[in-house]
């Protein structure tokens, strides 16, 4: 019986990405929280659990929220260069509910408090406003003013180095942007989307992606305002288990949430040596 679950979990985790070389994590301490949920701006997606998401941020512009973002270290938040701004920025941790970010049990399984950290330092991709065409090194990090405790509701997502992970079929996304009724969503969101070829993203915008970008979408689902920087992820089989590693940021799409599209998404297994020069050089 245990062979033959072996054998399930490998295949799924071939279907959904899997990884080969020498691979290594950016955190070892990455992945899912260790408590499991207890009931479970994406515009047609749905609530995601409590605990299903603790790498996931809410970034704060002047005081208004702009951005998602992942924690991808104790100390550092990956997000889109054009997410950061000249103006005091923020970031949220923790939060589900961002209309109650206090302790709040009322459903039965108490929701954590969410906290603030203050930025001290933006790294935008240097080449981001040099682009030739929209979207192109749209990647962006932000140092916290000090570390972060990790805890079952704040933990970092997984970023591959050092080997190449195969293509993902299926991605999830997670963002509290504007839903179809042009509010923004009091619940953390999340969609399933599908990869698409990056011509078909190209030939919808009118712009060129290429390897370094993601196409993916649903006819149901999609990223839209407010989601922007967010992680696009997918779960690898990894040593063992399963872990939720990130292959995107959300980058840019179209601006109605009405559901349904394509989006185009910066791909983070392209620039995890930038990542790491730009961790080792601010840290």
């Amino acid at each position: 019986m245990n062979i033959i679950i072996v054998v399930i979990a490998v295949l799924a985790g071939l279907f959904l990405g899997t990884i080969n070389g020498s691979a290594s994590l950016l955190d070892s301490k990455c992945g899912k929280s260790h408590r499991s949920d207890n009931y479970g701006m994406i515009a047609g997606g749905e609530n995601t659990g409590i605990f299903s998401n603790p790498w996931m941020v809410l970034i704060i512009v002047g005081g208004i929220p702009k951005c998602g973002g992942s924690l991808i270290t104790s100390r550092f938040v990956l997000t889109a260069a054009h997410c950061i701004s000249r103006d005091k920025m923020i970031v949220r941790l923790g939060d589900y509910l961002t209309v109650n970010p206090e302790n709040d049990c009322s459903t039965g399984v108490c929701i954590p408090r969410a906290y603030f950290k203050n930025v001290d330092k933006k790294i935008p991709n240097a080449d981001f406003r040099l682009a030739p065409y929209v979207g192109l090194y749209d990647i962006g990090l932000l140092r916290m003013a000090d570390e972060v405790e990790f805890s079952d509701y704040v933990r970092p997502i997984c970023v591959l180095l050092n080997a190449k992970m195969e293509n993902a079929l299926q991605f999830n996304v997670t963002g509290w942007g504007w839903r179809e009724n042009g509010e923004m969503s009091r619940v953390l969101q999340k969609a399933t989307l599908s990869k698409f070829d990056r011509s078909q993203c190209s030939q919808k915008y009118k712009s060129t992606v290429d390897e370094t970008q993601i196409c993916a979408g649903s006819y149901s689902s999609d990223s839209c305002n407010g989601d922007s920087g967010g992680p696009l992820s997918a779960e690898v089989y990894y040593q063992g288990e399963f872990r939720p590693f990130q292959y995107g940021i959300v980058s840019y799409g179209k601006h109605q949430c009405t559901g349904g599209g394509l989006g185009v998404y910066t791909n983070v297994t392209s620039f995890t040596y930038w990542i790491m020069d730009a961790m080792l050089h601010n840290s």
